[in-house]
């Protein structure tokens, strides 16, 4: 009976335990493949008319678009000089580029801006 008694207070304690942290989660692929959409979180960058897309592992070249044009307005006022990485939420496709093109090897297009997230 003791040993009864000893388990169950095991038990509770270990499962009573609070194991939830409170983490903020950036720079990942959230959701992927969706009807060839993908949902992507990092940190973006427009410089002189090109855009990058920076996650954890990789690096995307985004298509130019106007998609591309409307974050860059809603980006404006919260981008502190023009070289600041803002971190972001984009849905989009990528595609690979052509033997001929230069740049990155996959781009995104982006298709809808999900959420701006604020440092």
């Amino acid at each position: 009976m003791k040993i009864y008694k000893i388990l169950i207070l095991f038990l509770l304690i270990t499962f009573s335990c609070d194991s939830k942290q409170n983490k903020v989660v950036t720079n990942e692929v959230v959701e992927t493949k969706n009807d060839d959409l993908i949902i992507l979180s990092g940190d973006y960058v427009f410089y002189n008319n090109a855009a990058v897309l920076q996650t954890n592992k990789n690096v995307y070249g985004i298509i130019i678009n106007e998609k591309v044009n409307e974050l860059n307005e809603k980006l404006s006022s919260i981008k502190k000089d023009e070289f600041d990485f803002i971190p972001v939420i984009l849905k989009g496709r990528l595609k690979n580029k052509d033997k001929n093109d230069e740049g990155w090897s996959v781009k995104l297009e982006i298709t809808e801006i999900v959420e701006i997230i604020n440092k």
